[in-house]
């Protein structure tokens, strides 16, 4: 029976929550075997703050406020404004798969039964770089829409009694306009304008983040590379670099967990179901691999990890703080071509499942055994860059045009 998800009486941030968690399933390399997705999130968000995995191309951020700037001033009604909305969204698909450079359209396969939209997609940027200026929900956006485009939303009061209240734009003041042909013609290329627009978004409202940075300094980073192969992050803030290097050191260092992972689901299914040993050897090999790189660092110590987390607010579990502790531990005592044979850390690895998914764990249920795929939740951590990369490459190609 396929996995089923319910909406109950949730509220826009729990909902929003849940949306988060969804996109991670669209991408290869993010689901989370092993726990670690706070953590994860936590450097994503320290370094790309309002990006997701799911977002494709950066002119989207300018799409959304254009559709809605577009109904407000049609006074379009708080119940009627989520379906004119979705139906603008959805016409957009058409004209921007006209385009030579089609690649990122949101709905080009689904078309007309597109479920996830581009403004729930990006609605985390617009609010987190303040291109929407209420910093709230989406739903609460829509809610309140009658309200907001009778005048815009109420500025906070002030203390001084000689200045007048005034009314605060649901967008920001300096949006550029949508071209004369939006939307029945678009098209991902931003102009000079725009991009300078975007550009000042990300300098002001995300400052101090290698994000900001890379918006000024642009990105030199070979496509199959990650942000700490970037030659213009390198010289980024002090506070940046270290950040950079917690990510990378990090990234490294758990990598082994899912290729364990997947090595004992190799082994038993080979053992007790008659399957194809080559996965077997496969993973041994990525393993002694992994290990060679792992051999060539400083001995971990999750002491900076457990400080970061703390500095940003992220709660770490204490099962999941004992098992990356119990992993870094064991890791330094053994000789790293041993990895592959050990039995601690193959328990170490078989007791997190289990405490995670219980009667669903691959490595006790053999129906969940036989659906496995060869590979899950393997690739090193690259928080967001494959996406973030590309919104870098749209800014920058527009500041040039």
């Amino acid at each position: 029976m396929d996995a089923t998800l319910t909406w109950l009486d949730l509220t826009t941030s729990d909902r929003d929550k849940m949306r988060r968690v969804l996109d991670l399933f669209h991408e290869k390399g993010t689901i989370d075997e092993m726990g670690l997705g706070s953590l994860r999130d936590a450097f994503s968000d320290a370094l790309f703050p309002g990006t997701s995995t799911i977002q494709t191309r950066l002119r989207y951020v300018l799409f959304i406020p254009w559709i809605y700037q577009q109904l407000e001033v049609r006074k379009t009604n708080s119940s009627q404004v989520a379906a004119r909305a979705r139906a603008e969204e959805i016409q957009l698909i058409d004209p921007l798969k006209r385009n030579e450079d089609s690649d990122g359209t949101i709905g080009g396969r689904s078309h007309d039964s597109l479920v996830r939209l581009p403004s729930s997609v990006y609605w985390s940027a617009l609010v987190r770089w303040e291109i929407f200026q209420n910093r709230q929900s989406q739903s609460w956006y829509h809610s309140n829409f009658d309200r907001l485009t009778n005048g815009g939303d109420i500025a906070p009061a002030t203390d001084d009694p000689g200045v007048v209240q005034s009314h605060r734009p649901n967008w920001h003041p300096r949006l550029p306009s949508p071209p004369p042909s939006f939307p029945s013609a678009a098209s991902f290329a931003l102009t000079t304008d725009e991009a300078s627009f975007l550009q000042g978004r990300l300098e002001d409202r995300c400052a101090g983040t290698l994000l900001a940075w890379l918006a000024r300094e642009g990105s030199d980073a070979p496509e199959e590379g990650c942000f700490w192969d970037d030659r213009a992050a390198s010289m980024a803030s002090t506070e940046i670099c270290e950040t950079i290097e917690l990510a990378r050191r990090f990234s490294l260092h758990v990598e082994g967990m899912p290729l364990l992972y997947n090595l004992l689901l190799a082994e038993r299914l080979h053992t007790d179901h008659g399957g194809d040993d080559e996965p077997v050897e496969q993973y041994r090999i990525a393993l002694t691999e992994w290990a060679a790189r792992e051999l060539r660092e400083e001995v971990y110590d999750p002491a900076s990890l457990w400080a970061f987390a703390a500095s940003r607010g992220t709660r770490v579990p204490s099962r999941q703080l004992q098992f990356i502790e119990s992993w870094s531990k064991r890791i330094s005592e053994i000789p790293l071509n041993q990895i592959t044979e050990d039995q601690s850390l193959r328990d170490l690895i078989a007791n997190r499942e289990w405490q995670l998914k219980r009667e669903r764990a691959r490595l006790v249920n053999t129906g969940r055994l036989l659906d496995w795929n060869g590979a899950v939740g393997v690739g090193r951590m690259d928080f967001r860059w494959h996406r973030v990369r590309q919104l870098l490459f749209d800014l920058h190609q527009g500041l040039s045009a």
